[in-house]
């Protein structure tokens, strides 16, 4: 019975939910059954859940007495206790949506001949979706259902239809919501390789350029995040996108506005991988805007990665002030599982801007990373310090082992050539620093435009800095 799907929905209810599910399993009305009652009321007098206290023969004893146990009786009575829970639920949802009740009623009157009441309720429904702030895709779609049903109220042929209201609102809806899917598409495909077939997109971007929508500032949004992710040097659409979004804060639920934000997160790393100045610094604003929102956060918690994304981005900027507060605040919201090693390496990454090296090797002395990336970056860590300090004879033997670390690591196919890269150049520097071999100017010249060139190559700036 503990991993029945009776529980497992059970207990995602919150304890206002739960004061007022049991009136409602109480309730006649909603619950013919008195032993889902009894049911209810043993789950309730359980100290805790767990698969002991809630054995299906202790749960038959207390609805059926000393009657011997019947599994399909049992059975039954779980299923009928689902089926009004999720009554419940449903009832709940359309509790919260008092722009649907209305509308629901106003369907209601309608259907029983009671045109001046249905046509009150309608007109309650579209106030009621007006007043709301969000302003998404769903938005549009209510409206078209509104003006559904104010053309099934007024089928009179003498009086002007509602059919181009009816239409722009379908339009709108369509479009948002092909663009929107466009642009998770768009984002899926980069890291994934697939290939995705949207159908009427190339006819709906015309439309877009035309200036069809201009009026609709979700479909702008969503258009001008779609030419971002696919078109890596359209600086003119992401300050379009950045300008919308103060206002689309207003208009989005966290989750769509998480999503936005990531799409001009990523069109920001491109262009930073890219070199092009002002991009990191557009970055760290939008993962600051996300976290002060709290749109990165789900269930409470913040994602390892967000987390160390951010600290690296803010890092690469010198803003080791923000960080220590921003570790401070955040490290506790971090998975248990994962707290640990990601504190500790991002708290590295800080003592490493700081050069305090001997914090940041007591931080990762004796540390074993269970994600092989986050291991990498701790070793391109230790690496940076060995060659700063000097220590040639502990850098080459870690550079032997950091080589053979990723030949192993066969599932570093996208990483590998990057990692190879660094300690190939970190290499042939160590050898000119440390004065095992000379390099003439037009060497080192020659190396020097050979590490501007690399690809891929993220410590490039760390290289080019040491020469």
């Amino acid at each position: 019975m503990h991993q029945s799907k009776l529980i497992s929905l059970l207990s995602t209810l919150s304890p206002p939910e739960r004061r007022r599910f049991k009136k409602w399993i109480n309730s006649p009305i909603h619950n013919f059954n008195p032993t889902i009652s009894k049911l209810y009321a043993f789950l309730e007098n359980r100290s805790e859940w767990s698969p002991r206290s809630l054995q299906r023969e202790r749960a038959f004893a207390a609805i059926y007495g000393k009657q011997a146990y019947d599994d399909l009786k049992m059975r039954r009575v779980m299923s009928e206790f689902l089926g009004v829970l999720e009554g419940f639920l449903a009832h709940e949802s359309w509790r919260d949506n008092p722009s649907e009740q209305w509308l629901s009623l106003a369907k209601i009157y309608r259907q029983r001949q009671l045109p001046a009441d249905a046509t009150a309720y309608l007109n309650k429904a579209e106030e009621t979706l007006n007043a709301q702030p969000l302003r998404d895709a769903r938005y549009f779609l209510d409206h078209y259902r509104l003006q559904e049903e104010r053309l099934a109220q007024n089928p009179a042929r003498d009086s002007a239809l509602n059919l181009q209201e009816m239409a722009d609102e379908l339009a709108h809806f369509f479009v948002a919501e092909l663009l929107r899917n466009a642009c998770s598409a768009a984002s899926h495909a980069a890291i994934y390789r697939a290939d995705y077939q949207l159908p009427y997109l190339e006819v709906v971007l015309a439309d877009c350029t035309t200036g069809r929508y201009d009026t609709v500032p979700l479909i702008r949004l969503y258009f001008h995040s779609y030419q971002c992710l696919t078109e890596p040097m359209a600086n003119e659409h992401f300050f379009a996108y950045k300008n919308l979004l103060p206002d689309a804060v207003k208009w989005l639920s966290k989750s769509e506005l998480r999503d936005v934000l990531l799409f001009g997160i990523n069109y920001c790393i491109k262009r930073s991988n890219m070199d092009t100045p002002g991009f990191l610094r557009e970055l760290f604003d939008l993962y600051k805007l996300g976290l002060d929102l709290e749109t990165f956060l789900e269930n409470g918690l913040l994602s390892r990665f967000s987390y160390k994304n951010i600290v690296t981005v803010a890092l690469k900027l010198s803003e080791t002030n923000w960080v220590e507060q921003f570790l401070e605040t955040y490290s506790p919201l971090l998975s248990p599982e994962f707290r640990e090693h990601y504190e500790r390496f991002c708290s590295a990454k800080l003592y490493y801007q700081k050069c305090d090296y001997g914090q940041v090797q007591t931080l990762l002395h004796d540390l074993v990373f269970d994600d092989v990336l986050l291991d990498l970056n701790a070793r391109l860590l230790l690496l940076k310090i060995y060659f700063e300090t000097s220590q040639w004879r502990l850098l080459q033997g870690f550079l032997t082992a950091f080589d053979r670390f990723v030949g192993r690591k066969k599932m570093l196919a996208y990483h590998a050539p990057n990692y190879r890269n660094i300690i190939q150049f970190t290499t042939k520097l160590m050898l000119w620093k440390s004065g095992k071999r000379h390099f003439s100017t037009e060497e080192l010249e020659n190396l020097r435009q050979q590490i501007g060139a690399a690809k891929p190559l993220t410590e490039r700036e760390w290289l080019l800095e040491q020469l």
